[in-house]
């Protein structure tokens, strides 16, 4: 597999999927549209599979006393422990377990409300590889500066999180998992997580292009877009819940399809950079 082979799919899907949907509600109504969502939700998983193979792939090319390496562990675990929620998900959107409501058994609370804080500790992993990348960076002893447009970006990362607040009563709307007052304080935490993690990949991308940019820029360049995706997804399910529920289900579905398919590419990236590294400093040393 390799970055171009997927890219282009990618693209059209980005596409196709919204046009399916309209298609679909216009024949079918909400019921064609839920299918059309779940149909979505069962692709992204498959690609999060890609995704978190790739990832474990990008690791191994690093040497074991080599930062990336460090960095990639982290990235592979995050996605990893992700993938555990969307399996945990998929059993709840499919109705092979029980949907909650209050009440319920503690076992069925654990799984349901307990359980998809999972995705929490999966960000806190994604924060602490970031973090590695940025301290391995700084240890260069390059002078590494924000630019005006960097705060910028991060500025709006930050209104994300706090436009997804102001309608935070919208949020417990849309639920697959059945009707519990607990998601919306999860969402709350996971999109606030979600615009600290995007605000490191703009960090960790602005270092690469003052490093020389290239293919590695490349690399960061889909995490940030991946890190953006997962933190709007929030606020496109606070602000279409009111009008259509069906409709913010499939937005919020639509941006973690982003989310998948950018950490995809990136881990393809990852590989394909070293490679070209090794041939160069060969081609030097010949």
């Amino acid at each position: 597999m390799t970055s171009k082979s997927v890219i282009t799919p990618f693209i059209i899907s980005l596409l196709i999927a919204p046009l399916t949907l309209t298609l679909t509600m216009s024949l079918s109504g909400e019921a064609g549209a839920t299918t059309v969502t779940r149909s979505l939700f069962a692709m992204t998983v498959l690609v999060e599979v890609l995704a978190l193979a790739q990832a474990l792939g990008a690791r191994k090319i690093f040497s074991p006393s080599d930062p990336g390496r460090q960095a990639w562990t982290l990235i592979a675990a995050s996605l990893g422990v992700r993938l555990v929620t969307e399996l945990r998900l998929a059993t709840l959107t499919f109705n092979l377990v029980p949907r909650y409501a209050e009440g319920a058994s503690r076992e069925l609370f654990f799984y349901v409300v307990v359980l998809r804080y999972l995705n929490v500790l999966s960000g806190l992993l994604l924060i602490l590889a970031l973090i590695t990348m940025i301290r391995a960076y700084r240890s260069t002893g390059l002078k590494f500066e924000l630019e005006k447009r960097d705060s910028f970006y991060i500025l709006l990362l930050w209104a994300v999180a706090a436009g997804t607040f102001v309608f935070r009563a919208n949020l417990g709307l849309t639920n697959t998992a059945g009707n519990d007052q607990y998601i919306a304080a999860y969402r709350l935490v996971s999109v606030f997580i979600g615009a600290f993690i995007a605000s490191l990949c703009v960090v960790v991308r602005r270092y690469t292009l003052q490093m020389g940019g290239g293919a590695v820029a490349r690399v960061w360049n889909m995490v940030v877009i991946a890190g953006i995706a997962r933190a709007a997804s929030f606020l496109v399910l606070a602000l279409l819940s009111r009008w259509s529920l069906v409709g913010a289900q499939f937005a919020e579905q639509y941006a973690i399809w982003i989310f998948a398919g950018c950490w995809l590419i990136a881990a393809l990236y990852q590989q394909e950079v070293l490679p070209r590294v090794a041939d160069r400093l060969a081609a030097r040393t010949a």
